[in-house]
């Protein structure tokens, strides 16, 4: 099971946040109309990866990635520490996972077996600087962007996009 939990809405409201008074300005709350769990909050700071530095913006639909491990308030609605954010517009998905090489050759496969990419010479491997990843991705932590994926299960897709995160972290 993947440590990083996707929640995915439209951005209804941004405002600064900070809990130090010496980093005003250095952080922000998403406010998300979820499509899963309703109205949630994430925390975005300097540590929040966001796919191609988009500039996030009220009426964007992103996906949020937040880690299983990390500690949560009590509170409603529920405060997040964002880990990774993507535009997820209509058509367009993303997936944070450390994929592992299937027996099937090029194929990798997420943590629980529930996505399976088919890689091609289109997709684009990169590290989260932009510049490209030449290595190998098996084991690594994944940030997938794609498209269609089939109905079979595992679901398989081809991605447009992968970054690659080469620590255990993003």
């Amino acid at each position: 099971m993947s440590q990083y939990t996707p929640t995915t809405g439209t951005i209804v409201d941004i405002n600064w946040q900070s809990t130090n008074p010496a980093e005003i300005g250095c952080g922000l709350m998403l406010t998300l109309q979820s499509q899963d769990q309703g109205i949630v909050n994430i925390l975005v700071d300097g540590s929040t990866y966001v796919f191609h530095n988009t500039p996030l913006n009220t009426g964007d639909t992103v996906t949020c990635f937040y880690s299983t491990l990390a500690p949560v308030p009590l509170i409603y609605p529920p405060q997040y520490q964002g880990v990774a954010i993507v535009h997820t517009p209509a058509g367009v998905y993303a997936a944070l996972d450390t994929f592992t090489q299937s027996f099937y050759g090029r194929q990798l496969v997420n943590s629980d077996d529930t996505l399976r990419l088919n890689l091609s010479n289109q997709t684009q491997l990169v590290l989260p600087n932009g510049q490209p990843f030449g290595g190998v991705l098996s084991g690594k932590l994944l940030l997938v962007i794609y498209g269609a994926t089939t109905r079979s299960i595992p679901a398989q897709t081809t991605p447009d996009e992968i970054v690659v995160f080469c620590g255990d972290t993003v």
